[in-house]
């Protein structure tokens, strides 16, 4: 009977494999068809970061136009693994292919991690829901966004958790040195993912199941040392960016349900878009809500906590949470964090915490959930991860499309444009209905490969980035182009009108193209005063010097 029973059990186990990785490459095909079928597929902030990566590339070369204007910080900063691999990638192929090389890595990179994560706590056990899962979970918005450095560093998250869980009763030196490593590849990635990893290090010592406590929690302390002379560096690197202070920009009033919705809806890292809206579908209803894929995850959500409760008189599940609760603590902490926590620690030391958190949170549920199609609750979840994925994609299909035509109609300016040119932006009206804009930072592409200044580098203005402006050179601040920007402002006579005035004013002689996206009649007026339209093409225009 036994070797019946472990015959079976290993029938299963390769079945579950076998369909587990066949719904990983399944699930994730459509995103890379659509990520490699459209020419001009771009993250947000995807189109800076791969032109201050070619900034980096060349900034070895002596008569490089950039080393005139830019410098690198050739300091211990995060963010260097997201910026030298890039680079690295710019020196075997051409730039437009290795930044979709590079969304590739982190999409595919961090499904392939959460799975990896399921397989060394639970084995191939519901591996094709958890593959279902974890694809989900890497369409998410940072990656959308374009936020390259912390999903390189969303990856090690699971990866150090994985790797610690596996050896959790024997950290000998060699384990402790695996760590070491881990532990600087984080901070050369991302500060939050790297904060993340060790509060989950922490909770898992504490929490894992084991004999020897504290043994474990000494050896793991250990391999968490190299943070200390690392975070002593960091200290110092943000005294630039001003103090630290905590700020919710949603959750205003603590007692208040318009407050909390507000907060929840913000904080939510899935949703590519408004919740009420549809794919290709123009019109929005509060009712299509029901159908978002964030919502979808929920459901699914909450049919597998009613699957594993169910399934607690069994004696199987009853020993299956003592040796996973340390997972499950670590998720509520993450996910009740990321929900109630602050957007940002200061404007100058970044912004989407909650997303961040609560993303890593729902990792931290994958090694937890049954996630077996085996009742009808568990079957249920699987449907709504398929409907959830499978909405996920189309939204993704349609950003695609935007991107595509807002891209390439920008890019077909650069003729005009030239090369070794100082250009700036002025970007109007450039609403979207994604949560990420894809036209945002797109003009840094005009640098890509022309030698150009665009003076609308964003990464300039913060201190954890390794390109920066000389501080003599004369220029616009990029805060102000992107405020520009992003600042609704239909009164001809508002702001956006004294912020444009005031640019050109004191630094038109350092600029010497303009490219302008939209019309406004006010913004228009004062651009006249300096320079002329030499090139207009639907919402494209470039101006030169009069």
């Amino acid at each position: 009977m036994s070797s019946t029973i472990l015959v079976t059990a290993e029938t299963d186990s390769a079945r579950s494999r076998r369909w587990g990785l066949c719904v990983f490459f399944v699930a994730l095909l459509p995103a890379l068809i659509i990520l490699w079928a459209t020419p001009w597929f771009v993250t947000q902030d995807g189109p800076a970061h791969l032109y201050n990566a070619q900034i980096i590339s060349r900034s070895f070369e002596p008569h490089s136009r950039f080393r005139e204007v830019y410098h690198v910080r050739w300091e211990p900063l995060p963010n260097w693994v997201g910026h030298l691999s890039l680079a690295t990638l710019l020196q075997v192929i051409p730039a437009r292919e290795a930044d979709r090389v590079m969304t590739t890595l982190t999409l595919v990179g961090f499904a392939a991690s959460i799975v990896w994560l399921r397989w060394r706590v639970v084995g191939w056990r519901g591996m094709p829901m958890a593959a279902l899962l974890a694809v989900l979970l890497s369409l998410n918005l940072p990656w959308l966004l374009g936020f390259t450095s912390f999903m390189l560093g969303a990856c090690l998250f699971p990866i150090t958790l994985g790797i610690w869980w596996h050896g959790r009763e024997q950290l000998w030196p060699r384990r402790v040195a695996v760590l070491w490593a881990l532990m600087v590849l984080g901070y050369f990635s991302h500060l939050v993912s790297l904060g993340l990893t060790v509060v989950g290090l922490v909770v898992l010592a504490l929490f894992a199941p084991g004999e020897r406590r504290f043994a474990r929690a000494g050896w793991t302390a250990l391999g968490l040392l190299p943070l200390v002379p690392l975070g002593w560096i960091y200290i110092g690197l943000t005294r630039k960016g001003g103090p630290m202070v905590p700020f919710w920009k949603q959750l205003t009033d603590p007692l208040s349900l318009h407050s909390w919705h507000a907060q929840l809806s913000w904080a939510d890292p899935i949703s590519l878009a408004s919740r009420f809206i549809l794919p290709f579908y123009e019109k929005g209803y509060y009712g299509f809500a029901l159908l978002a894929p964030v919502v979808a995850l929920a459901i699914a959500l909450i049919l597998e906590a009613v699957t594993m409760v169910r399934g607690r008189s069994t004696s199987s599940a009853v020993s299956t949470w003592p040796d996973r609760r340390g997972w499950g603590i670590l998720a509520a902490i993450l996910i009740l964090g990321g929900a109630a926590g602050p957007d940002t620690l200061g404007e100058s030391h970044g912004n989407y915490l909650p997303q961040r958190v609560l993303l890593l949170g729902l990792v931290a549920l994958v090694p937890l959930l049954d996630l077996e199609a085996k009742t009808w609750t568990g079957r249920a979840a699987a449907l709504a991860l398929v409907w959830a994925v499978a909405i996920q994609s189309g939204f993704l299909w349609e950003y695609a499309a935007t991107s595509n035509r807002s891209v390439n109609a920008l890019l077909q300016a650069r003729n005009a444009i030239g090369s070794n040119q100082k250009v700036a932006t002025l970007l109007m009206g450039i609403p979207s209905r994604f949560r990420s804009n894809s036209i945002l930072h797109a003009d840094n592409l005009l640098g890509v490969d022309t030698g150009n200044i665009i003076w609308n580098n964003y990464e300039t203005r913060h201190y954890y980035f390794p390109v920066q402006f000389h501080l003599e050179v004369d220029r616009p601040n990029p805060e102000t182009l992107e405020l520009l920007s992003i600042r609704d402002d239909p009164d001809e006579g508002g702001h956006n009108a004294l912020l444009w005035r005031h640019v050109l004013e004191s630094h038109h002689q350092s600029i010497d193209a303009i490219l302008t996206w939209g019309k406004n009649a006010e913004l228009d007026r004062i651009s006249d005063l300096w320079f002329k339209p030499v090139y207009e093409n639907g919402n494209v225009r470039v101006l030169r010097h009069r």
